[in-house]
Parts: structure tokens; C-alpha cells; sequence
């Protein structure tokens, strides 16, 4: 009982703080700079410019389908693959203003679009990823070398936009990378699954057992990135872990 009168205060305190941080800093879209979250229909750039609705996708791992498909076992890019994730949900495909815009991001001047970008991300998906209600929200990490000529992991400030409007625990201290390994773009699809073995590791084990995670990236491609980081959570005591990203690129 004194443990959860301690938590239920610990939570208000974090609300309370968060109340007072958006009435200093009144919460704006990145994307269009109107003071209040942009759904897509009250943004001065709308959600279909930046990245127009698949009219369906997979299931399993995100990737625009031809309508009436029955995905739920997967699709022509992703039926032979083994993920260890549940499903991997996109704001949209990886092309034109989109793939600009994740381009960008990437940059050290553009980490102010990652907000924009999470709340699209949450509000496209809005109803799916309530239903998944994940209790942990976990960006895939950055090498600790990355960060020399990097000011920011894109993914970390994807995983706190959507983190704020699920109103989950966001961590990016849980799951790191220990080993430096060369772009996945660079490679070969069997030669990516190689690249990333042992390439992730747990720092925090005992706040995973047991947890519904959600994992943030910026693209999601083969999905090996995302599978070798599944695999050590799992492997740590995590329940279920599913995938949430900017974009999907498939084929590439």
C-alpha cells in the first residue's frame, strides 16, 4: 500500500511539472509553428501533404499492401521473416516530403522537426496504439561514437512526443548500443541481420520484465534494426513489443 501511495504521488508530481513546463513553453508544432498540437486537420501543414494515407497496410510489419489483403501473417516483404515483434505500425511511406523530412531530422539542425513529426506519428495511429497500450516507450539507441557528430537521436525525441501524448513512461536509458557497427543502408539484406547481432544490450533489466514496450525509430526498413533490439528485450523479461516509426520503406 505505502508503494502505491508512493507511485500515485510520484505520477502527479510529473504531471504537475509537465503543466507548468507547457504553460512556460506553450507546446507548438515544429512542422507549421501553430501554438497547440497539429492532428493533421488544424495544421498549417497538413498531415496528407507530408505523407498521404496508405489505403492499407500490413498488419505485421507496416508496409503499404493492395487492398483486401489479409495481412494479419504477414506480406510479399515480410512473410519469410522472422520478427520477434508484434506488429510495426508508420506514419506513412518513406517518400517525397516525408523522406525529406526524416532526411533532415537527421541533421544536427533538425532535431527541432522530431515533435512535429512524434505527434503526426501518434495521431495517424491514434487508435491503434491506444489499443496497444504499451506501459514503456524505448527509442532504438545511437552508438555512443554517433553522438561526436551528432547533436541528438532522432528516434529519442520521436519516442518523447509520442510518449507525452500516450501518456506512457518514455526511458532512453534502458536499452543502449554496444557495439559501433556500419550503416544497415550499406549492406546486404543477409548481411544486415549479421551486422546487428550482439549489437544491443539491456542496462536496466529489472524495469522491463513484465513490460508492453513500445519501440521508436525514425525508418524501418528489412526490420532488422528493430528485430535485434525485440530480441534483448525480450530475452530480458519483456512481454510484448511492437514498433512504431516515421516511415516505412520496404524494398530498399
Amino acid at each position: 500500500m505505502k508503494y502505491s501511495g508512493i507511485q500515485q504521488i510520484s505520477s502527479q508530481s510529473i504531471q504537475w511539472l509537465q503543466t507548468g513546463k507547457n504553460f512556460v513553453y506553450p507546446p507548438r508544432c515544429s512542422l507549421c509553428g501553430i501554438s497547440a498540437v497539429c492532428s493533421g486537420s488544424n495544421c498549417g501543414v497538413q498531415i496528407e501533404q507530408i505523407a498521404p494515407k496508405v489505403a492499407q497496410a500490413c498488419e505485421r510489419c507496416g508496409a503499404p499492401t493492395g487492398p483486401h489483403l489479409d495481412t494479419s501473417e504477414g506480406c510479399s516483404y515480410c512473410k519469410n521473416e522472422r520478427f520477434l515483434f508484434t506488429r510495426a505500425i508508420a506514419l506513412g511511406k518513406y517518400q517525397g516530403p516525408l523522406r525529406q523530412l526524416v532526411l533532415n531530422l537527421k541533421l544536427n539542425h533538425g532535431a527541432h522537426l522530431g515533435g512535429g513529426l512524434g505527434n503526426l506519428l501518434y495521431y495517424r495511429n491514434q487508435e491503434t496504439l491506444q489499443k496497444l497500450a504499451p506501459n514503456l516507450i524505448i527509442p532504438i539507441p545511437l552508438h555512443w561514437t554517433a553522438r561526436l557528430h551528432r547533436s541528438h537521436n532522432p528516434a529519442s525525441i520521436i519516442a518523447e512526443a509520442v510518449s507525452h501524448r500516450l501518456q506512457a513512461k518514455y526511458s532512453g536509458n534502458i536499452l543502449a548500443k554496444r557495439k559501433r557497427t556500419p550503416a544497415q543502408t550499406s549492406l546486404t539484406l543477409s548481411n544486415r541481420r549479421k551486422n546487428l547481432r550482439g549489437a544491443f544490450e539491456i542496462r536496466k533489466r529489472s524495469q522491463v520484465v513484465g513490460q508492453s514496450i513500445l519501440l521508436v525509430d525514425d525508418v524501418l526498413t528489412t526490420g532488422s534494426t528493430a528485430n535485434a533490439a525485440t530480441r534483448v528485450l525480450l530475452d530480458a523479461g519483456a512481454s510484448e513489443i511492437n514498433v512504431a516509426v516515421i516511415a516505412r520503406a520496404p524494398g530498399l
